[in-house]
């Protein structure tokens, strides 16, 4: 049977928990954004299903303090389809102004590279667009979400004869 000592120190001792998860989840609260850029896609792997890629990600840290990264929720379009989506859960903590890199995995239907195959027969480069968020924070269920958008021209090789 709990006395009414044991429980006031129950009380103390869960505030006490509580409190301090609050404050380490509000040191990410001014946070500026990271920049995120694409830096390269490879074939990552062929099944009978899909085309498995390997993404590049540079993730710039412009604040004071380091960052936390939690994990990154990505879609890629190219030539305006939905060729790819994903997310990568991998934590990493990039020192104050400095970069870190994160490799993301793309996974597509033949569907989809199938319909753009149809948009590029006299293409010399492919528009891309990435967009998603990247979460930051010191706990995963009190980390900040920044969403981020990116848009560029990716050079197709022409082969020479």
């Amino acid at each position: 049977m709990c006395d009414s000592s044991n429980r006031i120190n129950c009380f103390f001792s869960l505030t006490a928990v509580l409190l301090a998860i609050l404050v380490s989840s509000c040191s990410t609260i001014n946070a500026v954004p990271p920049e995120i850029n694409l830096m390269r896609v490879d074939v990552q792997d062929v099944t009978l299903s899909h085309v498995n890629l390997v993404a590049d990600i540079r993730i710039f840290n412009p604040n004071e303090k380091a960052l936390t990264i939690q994990g990154v929720d990505y879609t890629l379009h190219l030539e305006g389809i939905k060729v790819f989506a994903g997310q990568n859960n991998m934590s990493q903590i990039i020192a104050p102004h400095e970069y870190g890199h994160m490799t993301l995995r793309l996974s597509s239907a033949y569907w989809d590279i199938i319909q753009l195959l149809n948009k590029l027969p006299n293409k010399s480069d492919i528009a891309f667009s990435m967009a998603g968020s990247i979460r930051v924070g010191g706990s995963r269920i009190f980390a900040q979400r920044f969403s981020f958008a990116k848009q560029g021209i990716i050079p197709l090789q022409k082969t020479i004869p």
